[in-house]
């Protein structure tokens, strides 16, 4: 090998480490301001939800249950609301 390959391949190991550093300082940046979750900020969604229309192709029964699991939730947050209305009004009614 001549010292121009040499050279040439220590450029192309230099620029490649450059290269994916500046990479990683662009995933920081859009990090840091919320454009995507890279290294700080956590995604708040599971990775499975993704597989969600999978299923739903492979075993459509599946959709079932999770419309079921989906009005259980809606209907439970109505009770909880109304609960928490009712108990403010006969606070309320208890005051002088």
């Amino acid at each position: 090998m001549t010292f121009w390959h040499s050279f040439l391949w220590i450029l192309i190991v230099f620029g490649a480490s450059a290269a994916l550093y500046q990479l990683h300082r662009l995933g920081l940046w859009l990090d840091e301001r919320g454009w995507l979750y890279y290294k700080y900020k956590k995604s708040s969604r599971s990775a499975g939800g993704c597989f969600i229309a999978l299923e739903q192709v492979l075993e459509p029964p599946i959709q079932h249950v999770l419309h079921v699991k989906e009005e259980k939730r809606y209907q439970a947050e109505e009770e909880r609301t109304d609960h928490d209305d009712s108990s403010q009004t006969e606070a309320q009614k208890e005051r002088p």
